[in-house]
């Protein structure tokens, strides 16, 4: 009779067992709500073409992106909030990128202008909206009593918005327009380059992102 009481089924009732069926399910509860967050998506707002300072952003340059954020999706802007009127980017930002929150800001919060400038000769092709160029001035050459001053470098590393390039009947650049970013501080030394007496000219610069590999 004593070994029969020691040796009983237990019961739901008891304590352990109790505890143990509460973790189990936690358990699964932790797992289901982990395996829905791997595989929830949140709609950002991405770059429907390369975007470069000083340019007023419109609807039709963004697009939505529905990407596996995380706990990231507070850094990229929400494609269910618009973007305030005015608004621009600081840096240059590629097509298909999707958009920081911190890299949108007010156009007149940007140090610096969208300045057109036509350059002699023809602009490597490599060179498009998006692109970074350096800015070079020389003085025009028109006799003998010219001084022979070398190119000087007044821009470095600006943005392009656009650009136009004429072709010639045979195929040689004729020179092209082109519009980029100036900072505040080069500003005054490309308004002076525009005055009619210097020979303005542009060579493709590297990326920062050039020697990184594609995110």
């Amino acid at each position: 009779m004593e070994l029969s009481k020691r040796i009983r089924r237990p019961k739901w009732t008891d304590a352990r067992l109790l505890v143990g069926a509460v973790l189990v399910v936690l358990a699964v509860v932790a797992t289901y709500l982990l395996v829905s967050s791997a595989n929830s998506t949140t709609r950002v707002w991405a770059s429907a073409r390369a975007l470069v300072p000083g340019e007023v952003l419109d609807p039709a340059d963004l697009t939505v992106a529905e990407v596996n954020l995380a706990d990231l999706g507070s850094r990229y802007l929400s494609a269910e909030v618009n973007l305030p009127e005015g608004s621009s980017v600081r840096s240059v930002v590629a097509a298909g990128e999707l958009l920081a929150a911190s890299t949108v800001a007010p156009l007149s919060e940007l140090e610096g202008r969208v300045v057109a400038i036509d350059v002699a000769g023809s602009v490597p092709s490599v060179v498009d909206a998006g692109s970074l160029v350096d800015v070079w001035s020389q003085p025009e050459q028109n006799g003998l009593d010219d001084d022979g001053a070398g190119p000087e470098q007044i821009v470095d590393s600006a943005p392009v918005a656009h650009i136009t390039r004429d072709v010639g009947s045979f195929g040689v650049g004729d020179g092209a327009r082109i519009e980029v970013f100036v900072g505040t501080g080069d500003l005054s030394a490309v308004l002076a380059a525009l005055d009619g007496r210097s020979v303005l000219s542009v060579v493709g610069a590297p990326s920062p992102n050039s020697g990184e590999g594609e995110q």
